[in-house]
């Protein structure tokens, strides 16, 4: 990489770039310099790439060296949200009054459309998590896998673009809310019929449970996620019954992979695009249950219309990383 593109971050502050390589030559040409460079000037380096990657840079590094840790993507990746607030924690431990610097290549679940925005969104909101924080971050995407949709979220989620010659601006970066807003409008109801419709109050949320837990261990999920997805129901439930209102109902789909689970209400809806997405202050009281069903599950997303729809989906396949304790 050409000097001046390092030469170019700003001492303060957070850069995010995209890096689209076509070569595992081309990964390296960037990753390499950054994690060297990182070395140098003692600033911590996390990397959470694709195995492979972690390999040759463990070659080119002659092993991991102290102030860089080197994770393959399985290892370190689970649900989006999870997985921010992961890199946000790290930041905050290794930083003090110098920079940090991170490598982060997303799981994408291609070919399922919700979780593709999931991750289109945890790209973007980063933009807001880590804004004024001491740390560069540098997300890289295979543009021999990833189909044209990924790239283009690439583009649209990152203010910069780096190669091997450089740094420049992203012509088609925008703003995470207005980002997120135009995922949001590409949310449909899913296909078919679903296989469970309950109505429900608020003294009828057991059964619910109940029956969620039961169909996601009959579809094949882990009895931990199978908890996790009950535990995220629960919470968009109780909102509904609490904060909406009647009728509520509950819809339960499996197909492709994954189990889908719409919570619907008549109330105005979630206008906020960026609801759920953001940890919520300690001290804060309520506002925590679309936040806690986005750490839980492999997507959360929100349709407004005719009352408002909460959608959570749970992979039943490898299709997405693993979830553990937050």
């Amino acid at each position: 990489m050409r000097s001046e593109g390092e030469a170019s971050v700003p001492a303060k502050g957070f850069v995010h770039q995209a890096h689209l390589y076509g070569s595992d030559e081309e990964f390296m040409d960037v990753a390499l310099p950054f994690v060297q460079e990182g070395l140098s000037s003692k600033q911590p380096t996390l990397v959470a790439v694709q195995k492979r990657h972690v390999e040759n840079l463990r070659a080119a590094l002659g092993g991991a060296p102290d102030g860089v840790a080197l994770h393959a993507v399985e290892e370190w990746y689970e649900t989006s949200a999870r997985t921010r607030e992961k890199y946000a924690r790290w930041v905050a431990e290794h930083t003090d009054d110098g920079r940090a610097r991170l490598i982060g290549e997303p799981p994408w679940a291609v070919g399922h459309e919700a979780q593709v925005r999931d991750w289109a969104r945890y790209e973007s909101v980063i933009n807001v998590v880590f804004a004024g924080q001491p740390a560069t971050f540098i997300c890289p995407y295979d543009a021999r896998a990833l189909p044209e949709e990924v790239i283009g979220h690439a583009c649209g989620t990152h203010p910069e673009m780096v190669d091997a010659d450089g740094i420049s601006q992203s012509a088609s970066y925008e703003a995470p809310v207005d980002y997120c807003r135009r995922l949001d409008s590409a949310v449909e109801r899913p296909v078919g019929e679903p296989s469970i419709e309950l109505g429900f109050a608020l003294n009828e949320l057991p059964s619910v449970r109940r029956a969620i837990a039961s169909f996601a261990l009959d579809a094949g999920l882990a009895p931990s996620r199978a908890e996790d997805l009950v535990l995220a129901v629960n919470e968009i439930t109780t909102n509904a019954v609490i904060h909406g209102r009647p009728p509520a109902t509950v819809r339960i789909w499996h197909s492709d992979g994954e189990v889908v689970v719409e919570v619907a209400d008549a109330g105005d809806g979630i206008r906020d695009v960026l609801a759920g997405q953001l940890t919520p202050p300690t001290a804060a009281l309520g506002a925590r249950g679309l936040w806690l069903a986005r750490l839980l599950c492999d997507a959360v997303e929100v349709r407004n219309g005719a009352g408002c729809t909460v959608s959570m989906h749970a992979a039943t396949s490898g299709s997405a990383p693993p979830a553990t304790a937050a």
